[in-house]
């Protein structure tokens, strides 16, 4: 009597497990962003976090950008070493990029706000 219901506990706690699973995964495939893909264009806000020294990069804290990703701190890689010298770490800023086939983030465009 224990056996069969010790079994049925299993099987239960096994579905269980599996419908929590693809819940989760099903969650995160939603909210994940595709990082390659075609070329797209966003205008963000957020505010400079700070600069690589070799100026490859800019690290901004951004809000979130509607149809690419949720508000997180990113790099993104200046077209023109005069974007860089446009804004100062701290300053919060409205910027435009476009993302590469490759993933990468072009800063088209960075001003102070």
């Amino acid at each position: 009597m224990f056996e069969k219901w010790a079994a049925r506990a299993l099987v239960v706690c096994g579905f269980l497990t599996i419908a929590v699973g693809l819940r989760w995964s099903r969650a995160e495939a939603v909210t994940a962003p595709s990082c390659c893909g075609s070329p797209a264009t966003y205008t963000a806000r957020g505010v400079v976090k700070s600069r690589q020294a070799d100026g490859k990069y800019l690290l901004i804290a951004h809000e979130k950008i509607e149809g690419y990703m949720a508000a997180m701190t990113m790099s993104f890689e200046p077209r023109r070493p005069e974007q860089l010298a446009a804004v100062k770490d701290g300053e919060s800023v409205r910027f435009t990029f476009t993302t590469t086939e490759d993933g990468r983030r072009l800063l088209d465009s960075i001003a102070s706000e």
